[in-house]
């Protein structure tokens, strides 16, 4: 378990120097060595201020491809994926909450308690608030264990009865 965090840590490393000298605007928000697979996987996901595109995600995924799988330090025939982090996945990094501002954010406080609201403020020094019912609630960043995207859930329009089924 040692070793694997180790070539994670390394991994992590590389891809963060690998994209500030080709795609600065592009972070690394996860980098993971998936052995118990038959083929060994990494798994790299990326992002950008704005959000990451495909495009830019084929792109990146090519330079890795060509920068990582020559090394000597991975397992031999590794597969490569990279992706986004998806939008219901956790927020990482402070730099991540500004394109969320208008959407629901389900948060875990570091007291395990909930909080839902709407984003309304980055503050990058001191936290975020959300806009939770009528009231605004401001939240430290030393308060927040994990903050996610909620995305609005779409409810199934009724069906009227054919009447088939004895309504």
């Amino acid at each position: 378990m040692e070793a694997l965090r180790a070539l994670e840590e390394r991994l992590s490393e590389e891809v963060s120097r690998i994209l500030a000298e080709s795609f600065p605007k592009a972070f690394l928000v996860e980098a993971r060595l998936r052995v118990h697979r038959p083929e060994p996987e990494v798994f790299i996901r990326i992002d950008t201020d704005a959000g990451i595109t495909l495009d830019q995600c084929v792109q990146i995924h090519l330079l890795l491809r060509e920068k990582l799988l020559h090394s000597d330090w991975l397992p031999e025939n590794c597969s490569l994926s990279v992706s986004s982090p998806g939008v219901e996945a956790p927020l990482k990094f402070i730099r991540q909450y500004p394109r969320n501002i208008g959407r629901l954010l389900a948060v875990r406080l570091q007291d395990r308690r909930q909080v839902r609201g709407i984003l309304r403020e980055v503050d990058e020094t001191e936290g975020i608030t959300l806009q939770v019912g009528p009231r605004l609630q401001k939240i430290r960043w030393e308060e927040v264990a994990v903050a996610r995207v909620e995305l609005p859930r779409r409810r199934r329009p009724s069906r009227p009865s054919s009447g088939r089924y004895g309504s």
